[in-house]
């Protein structure tokens, strides 16, 4: 069998895909490849293009610091405009001669003996690569709709958000909406005034907020296109939230975990207020209305940025259904009250499995030294991560999207810091003439002791204030694993000047790893 060797390989081309090769070429390091399962760049916003996608991050943070963008149509722009600018970026960069497209992998394997990953890829020959760096992002799979009991026997159209057929009329069609999240919120309003009527089924109510989206004047992007401009606008609302991170990350775990769980859900009291008192401007119902309102924590689950969704639960053909759903039929929904509702298209927006989930990372799919695995690891000893990105076993692997990894404002401040880490030390191996380099286990010990620290006024929020939740930011195991509880300098520095004592180079496996 014919192998392929690079120095580097990146599975994935969404923005950290395209964030880690723009470091990797200003390192000077050519010969790498990306590994991408789709036939385009763009991650995400390639793959969903149902109606009413936009961004809900002001486009001013959300954007490559690498490749800022003066001229955008609005403050949260269209998934089409944000795709667009990611195949420029692409395009600008030259990546496609790294590019390998329509390309699975379905395992990485570390080869002790060559001291490599193999990378097996469906259907083709295996790629040697002496690093890897994951970047296949957050929502790693759509969830399958097939666990919706009965959605195979139904005769009507199943679309999903990241699976839509852009050319399906839904005119007169009588539309079931699983789901109150982003993708569904987003698409409500599109279609309820063409469809004949659309039903949205909820499970838990969403913090649904208004987004303050407006058009961009040409002076806007006169100012925006000053140079400099936009990195002053971004760094002064990182520092922005300096103070508040130190706050949370620093001060607030000072104090004991039962009078953490004791006061904070009082700001959650005053935001169900307010929440109240919104609805009461917007929701002429007063079911619908308490129906509404979550009974968890504003900021232990992702809020929803919507000025139109309200409106559109207004119009007559627009419902909300909160009874369970029962089963799929052949022709619609039964809720757990006996009733069957007939529809033309039911739209499965039930969301992803994400990156802080045990269950979406797979036996034998990642496979390190002397057999490390690193699901059964996660699953064995919870998920956590070095620094946002490494882990001890999997020598010379990074992933830019890793448990208690996010930070900043944006998806692409995260991924552009775990990137300059991961580049950081690959560019140090190389210096050193070392051929592998591994986190310590007692750096990575010491690292995850030091984020449970941090992390206890989250946790004690999003987990003991709201027991039983299942959101982003806790998964299936308890554990609030979303966030990396450090502040934005802390970070930054982290990411730039971290001591490479913490990895070991050229070393003795298993040395490493007691």
């Amino acid at each position: 069998m014919t192998y392929e060797y690079v120095d580097v390989a990146i599975i994935g081309a969404g923005p950290g895909g395209i964030t880690a090769a723009h470091h990797l070429q200003r390192a000077g390091i050519e010969n790498f490849v990306i590994l991408e399962r789709s036939d385009e760049f763009g991650g995400s916003w390639r793959d969903n293009v149902y109606p009413g996608l936009s961004v809900d991050v002001p486009t001013l943070f959300y954007q490559f610091s690498f490749a800022r963008k003066p001229d955008w149509s609005r403050l949260f722009p269209t998934g089409q405009e944000i795709q667009e600018y990611n195949k420029q970026v692409a395009e600008d960069l030259n990546l496609h001669k790294y590019f390998r497209g329509n390309c699975t992998v379905d395992r990485e394997v570390w080869d002790d003996a060559e001291q490599l990953w193999v990378l097996h890829i469906e259907d083709e020959a295996p790629v040697r690569a002496r690093f890897v760096i994951n970047a296949v992002g957050g929502y790693v799979n759509a969830k399958s709709a097939n666990d919706i009991e009965g959605i195979g026997d139904f005769t009507g159209t199943v679309l999903r958000p990241n699976s839509w057929d852009p050319h399906y009329d839904w005119s007169g069609k009588r539309v079931a909406v699983i789901g109150t999240g982003s993708s569904s919120v987003q698409i409500v309003p599109t279609i309820y005034q063409q469809a004949r009527s659309v039903e949205i089924y909820q499970r838990t109510p969403s913090w649904i907020l208004p987004k303050p989206d407006v058009e961009l004047s040409e002076r806007a992007h006169r100012l925006l296109a000053i140079p400099g401009a936009g990195a002053l606008i971004n760094g002064a609302a990182l520092a922005a939230m300096e103070l508040p991170m130190q706050f949370l990350c620093n001060v607030l775990p000072l104090l004991p975990r039962k009078l953490l769980t004791t006061v904070m859900p009082q700001y959650d009291r005053i935001w169900q207020s307010i929440y109240r008192r919104m609805l009461r401007r917007s929701v002429d119902d007063a079911g619908i209305r308490a129906a509404l309102v979550p009974d968890y924590g504003i900021l232990a689950k992702r809020p929803v940025l919507s000025s139109n969704f309200f409106p559109a639960l207004a119009d007559p053909s627009v419902s909300l259904v909160v009874d369970p759903i029962e089963r799929v039929t052949a022709d619609g929904i039964r809720t757990s009250d006996g009733s069957e509702r007939p529809y033309d298209l039911i739209i499965a927006a039930t969301g992803y499995e994400l990156f802080t989930d045990p269950e979406t990372y797979r036996s034998g799919a990642v496979v390190g030294t002397d057999g490390f695995d690193l699901a059964d690891d996660y699953r064995r000893n919870g998920l956590r991560s070095y620094g946002g990105s490494a882990h001890p076993g999997l020598p010379n692997r990074w992933s830019l999207v890793a448990p208690q990894g996010y930070v900043g404002i944006a998806w692409h401040t995260f991924v552009d810091l775990t990137a300059r880490h991961a580049v950081r030390v690959i560019t140090e191996t190389g210096r050193r003439g070392a051929a592998v380099a591994q986190v310590r286990g007692e750096a990575f010990s010491r690292w995850v002791r030091k984020m449970d620290r941090h992390g206890k006024a989250i946790s004690a929020y999003t987990v003991d204030s709201n027991p039983g939740l299942r959101t982003y930011f806790v998964n299936s195991q308890g554990e609030a694993l979303y966030y990396r509880p450090q502040t934005i300098s802390g970070a930054f520095w982290f990411s730039r000047f971290s001591s490479f004592d913490d990895y070991a180079f050229d070393y003795t496996l298993t040395e490493v790893q007691t």
